[in-house]
C-alpha cells in the first residue's frame, strides 16, 4: 500500500504549497499600494502583468521540466520545484518596487509547477485500477491549502505586514523539500530507459494526447475567466457593501469545500467505469450550471450553484491527468506532463484575459455564459475525439 502513503504525503505538500501560494495572491492589490501603486488604472495593469507574468514563464518551462523528470524522475522533479519556488518566495520579502516584484514573480514561473509534478509522481507510482481514486484525493489537498491560505495570509499580513507573508510562505515551501526526500521514493528512470527516450514530437503528434491537452486549455481557460470576475461579480449583486471582500471570499469556501467532497468519489467512479466517460460529463455538467449564473440576483442563489458547481468541476483535471497517464507511453510520460502543465498554464493567462475583455465590453453576468458554452462544447469536443484507443487500455473494475 506504499502508494496510499504517497498520497498523503503528497496531499500535505499540496496543501502546505497551495496554501502558501494562496497566502499572498488574493491581497496582491493591497501589497502593492504598500508599494506606492494607488492609481486604480495602473494598480489593475501591475496586478495583470504581475499574475501573467507567472503564468507565461511557467507555460515556457514545463516542457523542459517534463523533459528533465524523463531523465531523473519525478521525485527530483518535485525537489527541483520546491527549491526555486522556496527560494523566490525568501526574495521577494526584499522587494520594494513593482517592478521589482514583477521579475521575481516571472522568474517564479520558471521554477514552479510543485502540484502538477505531484500528479505526475502519484500517477506514476500507483496501480492503475486506483489513478483515479488516488488522484481524487490528491486534487481536495490543493483545494484545502487554497481555502485556509488566505486566512492566515490575512491574519499574519494584519500583525506582521505583506512582506513577511513571502518570508513564511518561502519556508513553509522549503518543508516540502524535507517531506519529498524523507518519505518518498526515488522514481527515477531504468538504464533503459535513461539511453532511449522519446521526443517532444511523439508527444504532439500523438492524437490521445492532444484532446487531452485541448480539454486542459478549455477547463483552465473556463475557470479562471469567471474566478479572476468573482469579486466584481458579487459587488454587482449586492453593491459596494463594507463586507464585500468576505462575501467574495465566501463564494470561494463553498465552491472549494464542495470540491474536497465531490473529487474522491468522481475518482472512485472514474476507476470503476472509466475516466474517459467521467470528463466529458464532468464538464458539461459544470458548464451547465454556469448558466444559470448568468440570472442570478442573490448571494444566496450563488452560493446554491456553486456548491453544486463545485461537487463535479473537481473531477475534470484528475480524470485527464489519469488518462494522459494510461494514454502515453513510459518513455514520454514526463514529457507528456510537462506540455499538459503548459496548456494548463496558458488556460490560466487566457482566462482573465477573457473574463476582463468580457466584462469591460458587456457585462461581467455575461462571463459566466461564455465559460459555460465553452465547457459544453469543449465536452461535445472531447466525446467525440475520446474514443480514441489508449496505449494503456482502460481497464475499468468491476
Amino acid at each position: 500500500m506504499g502508494w496510499k502513503k504517497n498520497a498523503w504525503v503528497l496531499w500535505i505538500c499540496n496543501f502546505i504549497v497551495m496554501g502558501s501560494m494562496n497566502m499572498i495572491i488574493p491581497f496582491l492589490p493591497l501589497f502593492l499600494g504598500e508599494l506606492g501603486v494607488h492609481n486604480n488604472k495602473e494598480l489593475s495593469m501591475w496586478t495583470g502583468m504581475i499574475m501573467s507574468s507567472t503564468f507565461l514563464s511557467a507555460a515556457i518551462m514545463a516542457p523542459i521540466w517534463g523533459s528533465f523528470a524523463d531523465k531523473y524522475g519525478q521525485r527530483t522533479n518535485l525537489i527541483r520545484a520546491g527549491i526555486g519556488m522556496g527560494v523566490i518566495n525568501i526574495l521577494m520579502y526584499f522587494a520594494n518596487t513593482p517592478m521589482m516584484l514583477l521579475v521575481l514573480r516571472f522568474v517564479y514561473g520558471f521554477f514552479s509547477g510543485f502540484v502538477s509534478v505531484s500528479f505526475s509522481y502519484l500517477s506514476k507510482t500507483t496501480p492503475r485500477e486506483h489513478i483515479g481514486k488516488a488522484l481524487g484525493f490528491l486534487q481536495t489537498g490543493g483545494v484545502s491549502g487554497g481555502i485556509i491560505g488566505p486566512l492566515i495570509g490575512g491574519a499574519l499580513a494584519d500583525w506582521f505586514g505583506y512582506h513577511a507573508v513571502f518570508a513564511v510562505t518561502g519556508m513553509l515551501i522549503f518543508s516540502t523539500i524535507l517531506l519529498v526526500k524523507v518519505f518518498l521514493k526515488p522514481d527515477a528512470p531504468s538504464q533503459e530507459q535513461r539511453e532511449e527516450h522519446g521526443s517532444f514530437r511523439d508527444v504532439l503528434g500523438n492524437k490521445n494526447l492532444q484532446i487531452l491537452f485541448f480539454a486542459t486549455f478549455i477547463v483552465q481557460m473556463a475557470l479562471l475567466s469567471t474566478n479572476s470576475m468573482m469579486s466584481i461579480f458579487v459587488k454587482f449583486i449586492v453593491g459596494d457593501v463594507a463586507n464585500l471582500t468576505f462575501l467574495a471570499g465566501l463564494v470561494t469556501s463553498i465552491t472549494g469545500f464542495a470540491n474536497i467532497i465531490g473529487s474522491p468519489l468522481l475518482g472512485r467512479l472514474g476507476d470503476r467505469i472509466g475516466q474517459s466517460r467521467i470528463l466529458p460529463i464532468a464538464m458539461f455538467l459544470t458548464g451547465c450550471l454556469y448558466l444559470p449564473q448568468l440570472w442570478t440576483h442573490t448571494m444566496f442563489e450563488l452560493y446554491i450553484w456553486r456548491f453544486l458547481q463545485g461537487l463535479v468541476l473537481g473531477g475534470m483535471m484528475p480524470a485527464i491527468q489519469t488518462l494522459i497517464k494510461k494514454r502515453s507511453t513510459d518513455l514520454v510520460y514526463g514529457r507528456a506532463f510537462g506540455v499538459n502543465t503548459s496548456c494548463q498554464f496558458l488556460g490560466n493567462l487566457a482566462g482573465p484575459l477573457l473574463g476582463g475583455f468580457i466584462s469591460g465590453h458587456f457585462s461581467v453576468s455575461y462571463v459566466f455564459g461564455v465559460a459555460g458554452v465553452l465547457l459544453m462544447v469543449g465536452s461535445i469536443i472531447l466525446k467525440w475525439k475520446i474514443a480514441l484507443r489508449p496505449v494503456h487500455a482502460e481497464e475499468p473494475t468491476r
